[in-house]
């Protein structure tokens, strides 16, 4: 593996411009590596206020990292901040390394600088773990793959893992504060990620077990079935494939509270998201976070339903929510097997 940081570096400026004649910055870095930054980017919209050489001098005397001639990350001349040694990075790429994001699940939950869009990552998967929840004989099994990432501008590694439904591979990002962890850097680095690694496992695992019981028997909240139906509604719009179409019209009919419950709530229920947010709906948590996962996974993204959004709401159901109670605070009196434990049976034809 071949690697640099490129300390107090040395930087040109050229501009080129897309299909669409907006500016793209392209930098050499030290008259060997070269970058083009997307016009979406700050380095390339600090084109509309300076000149290229002025950008040229603020880039120049920063620190640039590259990891197979691709640029991973980076701090102008101005950064006085901190930045790992060398022999520091050399252990770094040797215990953790790197990954192709191609390679990887939910690439568009990676924190690395979104700045550059590197095809690289700085992350190793590090631990694999099936989680089974005791009384689901299908639905509730998962694999978490906990992984470490890096940065040569940051003091700790990171944490972050992977929570994947096996029975149709839908997915979550565990992206709480709570279940991502700052490790701190130290010596015998294998050893104490190993022991940071088992300590995450089996929080996660005992979190999983217990919220996904409750959230048998805890019923979601209309507000968030609305939400649930709404992005199913953007994905339908923007749909084209027929078993895709089939789908979400089996998971709106599904979902939708106004469907299911014109009957018990007044219209105005449907309409109101804060009424909506404390009455209780027609589906449990455990409903509402497999349809959230299978969304995720199996419909495509729209302008107002991105990926990320569905992991987020997936991962508030299933870590944020205190007490084991749902929004509407409301919890089913005779426990029943949540309608949606079986894809096949929810998403296929047998719709609750």
């Amino acid at each position: 593996m071949t690697y640099e940081l490129v300390q107090n570096a040395s930087v040109e400026v050229s501009v080129q411009r897309d299909t669409k004649n907006r500016p793209q910055a392209t930098i050499i870095v030290d008259d060997k590596y070269t970058h083009q930054f997307a016009h979406t980017s700050r380095v390339s919209k600090h084109l509309d206020m300076m000149t290229e050489q002025d950008l040229a001098d603020r880039l120049s005397g920063g620190s640039f990292f590259f990891v197979e001639n691709q640029l991973i990350d980076f701090r102008d001349g101005a950064y006085n901040g901190f930045v790992q040694s060398d022999a520091v990075i050399e252990t770094l790429m040797q215990v953790i390394g790197y990954q192709q994001k191609a390679d990887m699940k939910m690439t568009h939950m990676l924190k690395q600088n979104d700045e550059i869009n590197s095809p690289i990552i700085l992350r190793k998967a590090w631990h694999n773990n099936e989680i089974s929840v005791p009384g689901y004989q299908t639905g509730a099994d998962f694999n978490s793959v906990l992984s470490f990432s890096w940065n040569p501008f940051v003091k700790h590694v990171n944490s972050a893992f992977d929570l994947i439904r096996l029975i149709c591979t839908n997915g979550m990002v565990g992206v709480t504060s709570f279940l991502n962890s700052k490790v701190p850097l130290m010596n015998r680095w294998e050893e104490h990620l190993d022991i940071a690694a088992r300590q995450i496992q089996n929080k996660v695992n005992d979190i999983v077990i217990q919220r996904i019981q409750a959230m048998a028997i805890d019923r979601a909240s209309v507000g968030d079935l609305l939400l649930l139906e709404d992005h199913a509604v953007s994905r339908h719009r923007n749909a084209t494939d027929s078993q895709e179409l089939t789908r979400l019209m089996n998971i709106l009919h599904a979902v939708s509270p106004s469907t299911h419950l014109s009957n018990v709530y007044k219209d105005n229920v449907f309409e109101n998201k804060n009424l909506a947010a404390q009455l209780p709906g027609h589906l449990t948590m455990f409903d509402a976070f497999n349809i959230a996962t299978e969304l995720r996974t199996h419909t495509t993204a729209a302008n107002d339903s991105s990926d990320n959004a569905l992991d987020k709401f997936a991962n508030g159901i299933l870590f944020d929510r205190e007490d084991n109670y749902s929004a509407s605070g409301k919890r089913i009196q005779h426990v029943r097997e949540a309608a949606f434990s079986s894809p096949d049976r929810a998403f296929y034809g047998e719709a609750a």
